[in-house]
């Protein structure tokens, strides 16, 4: 049994892992954080700092930056020397292999935002919300080979409320992943640490979101519709042409009416009712190519859109 509180490490990138790592440094802060070097980022292509590499700053952690870890020779030599007891690697975007894989003595540890096997993957919470999931979760477990494959620690179940989108939902699987994993590294000792190989039973897999399944296509039920926009509005986007532009939907609500695919079938307190396969949707906030994010009722009324006319 390990004594004392758990040394780790924190190897992360993303938002995510940003979140992550603000929530478990309130209550244990890491020895050090690996993170992705500074990358071409947004309009303009601007180098930019990853975000676990801007908290870990703000928060006066050791930081080191990479751009390929499995041959970074001088970063894994770097974190020999100084190896904690378990590494957290969470939202990083590099393949854990050896000798990092089984450097430090528990191993590495990975908070992953689905209960595994279900939805392994790089996109678990946009395919949950896309698939119409009422319930998710989070697993905690230990990295093997495998891609989201290796035995489990503890599930922890989350809720999926139909006003949640990825980046609500995001947080609330951070935080409930956050807390457990807290318990384990604060208040159970290590050898009590009991960690269950995952079953082949209920294995799906939650692939990276690509830019083309933001494109709505109106022939769809509105249900399907209405969790596409909720799952991938924040990124990559969804979107769907008017009189020969782009305009991305934001938000949108579920409604009754019916019509053709695509059709402006009515409004309702100004704002445009589009009819779908199967139902219809109440848009709400929108974004004309090359302008800003604005109501849908603001929208309709500097358009010449009017009832009968499409969106494709």
């Amino acid at each position: 049994m390990m004594s004392g509180r758990l040394r780790f490490g924190f190897c992360g990138s993303g938002r995510f892992a940003a979140e992550c790592l603000s929530i478990i440094s309130e209550k244990a802060m890491p020895e050090w954080v690996v993170t992705n070097s500074p990358r071409p980022s947004g309009r303009g292509l601007r180098i930019q700092n990853t975000p676990v590499s801007d908290k870990a700053r703000e928060l006066g952690i050791k930081l080191r930056t990479t751009e390929k870890l499995s041959a970074d020779m001088e970063t894994l030599e770097w974190i020999r020397s100084d190896i904690p007891d378990l590494i957290l690697v969470i939202d990083f975007g590099h393949i854990i292999r050896e000798p990092l894989l089984n450097m430090a003595p528990l191993g590495c540890i990975n908070i992953h935002p689905s209960l595994l096997p279900a939805y392994r993957g790089s996109a678990p919470v946009q395919r949950a919300i896309m698939d119409g999931l009422k319930e998710t979760g989070v697993t905690i477990f230990r990295l093997d080979e495998g891609m989201d494959s290796g035995p489990v620690l503890d599930r922890i179940a989350v809720s999926i409320d139909m006003s949640d989108d990825t980046p609500s939902l995001l947080i609330k699987t951070c935080k409930a992943g956050c807390e457990k994993l807290l318990e384990y590294l604060l208040k159970t000792p290590s050898d009590r640490w009991v960690f269950v190989p995952q079953s082949e039973v209920g294995v799906s897999t939650a692939p990276k979101i690509e830019k083309s399944e933001g494109k709505i296509d109106w022939s769809g039920r509105s249900f399907d519709i209405f969790n596409r926009i909720r799952a991938l509005a924040s990124s990559p986007g969804t979107f769907c042409c008017f009189a020969g532009k782009r305009l991305r939907i934001h938000i949108a609500e579920q409604a009754s009416e019916t019509g053709s695919p695509g059709e402006l079938v009515g409004t309702v307190g100004g704002f445009p009712i589009i009819a779908c396969g199967e139902g219809s949707l109440i848009l709400k906030s929108v974004q004309p190519e090359g302008k800003n994010v604005m109501s849908a009722d603001e929208w309709l009324r500097g358009n010449r859109m009017k009832a009968g006319d499409f969106l494709h």
